[in-house]
């Protein structure tokens, strides 16, 4: 069963702080690729003293802890980033709050068996079976930019439609996904934000609503089952605890209504921001809609939604030359590994027709690759085939100022002001 505390303390024996590890401000989004840039070339391993974390920077580097399951666990990935208060825990205890390691925090065997249960549902042939579904969904939302002089895109679209189609999935009605939306966010601040207790203590209240919701789900599945994924994962089980338990499904869906939307959230804002950004590339797409597919890949990779992930060492082991004693948590830059020179020509710089852009790391590598990969690659899809034809002159509204999550792992703004139909009232919306 999950515990509630930080797990293992980090172990920091002999760490040296260099003036990198000083700079890098681990919750924050401002100047990190400037930071990590410098560190892939000066000190591509150093130590963050503010969160007690090796960060690894070099693409090599990152794929071979990610390949390294002998040396290297993944228990650690989804532990709140500040240990627990003892209310915390308790009330989380008492509520029944029984989320167990089975999935992206869970090793083999475990693992293996989990994956090998949920990836008979969640597979590419269902994903680009939901197409026209979620197509439709995409141009119902599109819909209310139409006319507009500006609009929040996030607000509009993109908070909110990833869950929709999650919802596609779990046989869950249209009108929860708001709430389901606020638990998601108090989740993804609990675990990889930077609170106080008793913003820690906000977050733990909804996280046990949230978790007794998955349960009744998996308890309403059970007498009354259907063609969703709890469902399939309850016939699956057969009732063989061997298989699967109770508790783990209730786990499996307590997941993807998370990781299933809140990643494509912020990916398909930071898609759209990055294209935005550069004009000359969303003329590009604007202009051949073939591209649109290597444009997703090239947005993933220079603007990722998930910028960092988690590992403990087992043992000492080394990388980049550098000692990380048995305990010591390792924290994998992604968003560096996605810009890293020995990969990537020109890698500070989008370009939809670049030709390896798929190389990046922002699903994750090997066994705890996304599973979910292929339905976010439809809806960014989607959305970009969708916006690029309705809306060709879009632009980014000027003025704005980004404010980011202030997560460990996640990136996105929380708004993106465009102007649908372009700028011909730039004045008017300066003023």
């Amino acid at each position: 069963m999950t515990r509630f505390v930080a797990l293992e303390e980090p172990v920091t024996e002999g760490a040296a702080v260099s003036g990198i590890g000083r700079a890098f401000r681990s919750f924050e989004q401002a100047g990190m690729h400037e930071i990590l840039r410098r560190a892939r070339a000066e000190e591509p391993v150093f130590f963050a003293p503010d969160i007690g974390y090796y960060v690894v920077t070099r693409r090599a580097d990152v794929l071979a802890v990610f390949r390294d399951h002998a040396r290297f666990s993944a228990s650690i990935a989804l532990n709140p980033m500040r240990p627990l208060p003892a209310e915390v825990c308790s009330f989380l205890r008492e509520g029944r709050f029984t989320h167990q390691q089975i999935q992206a925090n869970a090793d083999q065997p475990v693992h293996t068996r989990v994956r090998a249960a949920a990836a008979q549902f969640l597979n590419m042939r269902r994903f680009l079976g939901m197409e026209a579904e979620v197509r439709a969904l995409v141009e119902d939302y599109a819909d209310r930019l139409e006319g507009a002089e500006t609009v929040d895109l996030v607000a509009e679209m993109t908070y909110e439609l990833p869950i929709r189609a999650i919802l596609l999935l779990l046989g869950i009605p249209a009108e929860d996904a708001p709430q389901i939306k606020r638990w998601a966010d108090k989740r993804l601040l609990f675990t990889f934000g930077d609170l106080t207790p008793a913003e820690q203590m906000d977050a733990a209240r909804d996280m046990l609503a949230y978790w007794h919701y998955c349960r009744e789900l998996v308890e309403d599945r059970m007498r009354r089952p259907g063609a969703d994924y709890a469902s399939a994962m309850l016939a699956i089980r057969g009732g063989d605890d061997a298989v699967l338990t109770l508790n783990e499904i209730t786990g499996l869906v307590f997941g993807i209504l998370l990781a299933g939307h809140e990643t494509t959230t912020n990916a398909s804002t930071n898609l759209i921001h990055a294209l935005l950004s550069h004009p000359e590339e969303w003329a590009r797409v604007v202009a051949d809609p073939g591209l649109v597919p290597n444009a997703v890949e090239e947005g993933l990779r220079f603007a990722s939604s998930v910028v960092s992930w988690r590992r403990i060492a087992k043992e000492d082991v080394e990388i980049g030359g550098v000692r990380i004693p048995a305990g010591g948590h390792v924290l994998l830059s992604l968003a560096s590994a996605n810009r890293d020179a020995a990969e990537f020509t020109e890698a500070d710089r989008l370009d939809v027709g670049r030709p390896n852009a798929r190389h990046h790391t922002s699903f994750g590598y090997g066994i705890h690759v996304c599973i979910g990969a292929p339905l976010a690659r439809l809806q960014l899809r989607l959305i970009l085939e969708v916006l690029a034809r309705r809306f060709p002159a879009m632009a980014l509204a000027p003025g704005q100022e980004l404010d980011w999550l202030r997560t460990l792992c996640f990136r996105g703004p929380r708004s993106l002001i465009v102007a649908p139909g372009g700028l011909a009232g730039r004045a008017a919306l300066a003023a």
